[in-house]
């Protein structure tokens, strides 16, 4: 229960630093997504059942702000979250290079497909910004991602099954 509360207190704080926190730091417009990086951490420690329920509802959190097509974050969330547990399962969780690789890709997949998804609904923006948004995820997933393994090796953070 407690693991719950944590997960959502913290998606939660990242959802309003991105909407109250995040404009000011913008570079030419572009910021960058705590949540999506948080949630990207989280399933590359946490496997693809626990990242994708939470990229789920953080997804949906975003889909707030986002008027054009609701469920549309949940959705991509979704799909980036499977993605990020499947390549947790195959890496060295504690060493920092292949996650935050892995959150620049995840980053400029999820963009590309927000962007390919709106480009079929008739809507068009750049893809450009997408790139930026990317390479400026990339930088906070470094400052981020050795703080979310260390919450995630927490006692309350763990599974322990009882028979």
């Amino acid at each position: 229960m407690k693991k719950i509360l944590v997960l959502f207190l913290l998606s939660i704080l990242f959802f309003v630093l991105d909407n109250v926190l995040m404009p000011f730091l913008a570079i030419r417009t572009i910021y960058p997504s705590l949540l999506l990086v948080f949630v990207v951490c989280y399933s590359i420690v946490n496997g693809v059942w626990e990242g994708l329920w939470l990229g789920v509802f953080c997804g949906l959190l975003q889909d707030v702000y986002f008027t054009s097509a609701f469920g549309l974050n949940a959705f991509i969330n979704m799909i980036v979250c499977i993605v990020a547990g499947v390549i947790g399962n195959n890496i060295f969780k504690e060493k920092r290079l292949i996650p935050v690789a892995s959150c620049l890709l995840l980053s400029f997949l999820k963009g590309m497909l927000i962007l390919l998804i709106l480009y079929m609904s008739g809507r068009y923006t750049g893809v450009k910004n997408v790139l930026f948004i990317s390479f400026y995820n990339t930088v906070i997933c470094l400052m981020m991602y050795k703080k979310v393994y260390k919450l995630c090796q927490k006692e309350y953070m763990q599974i322990r099954w009882k028979f």
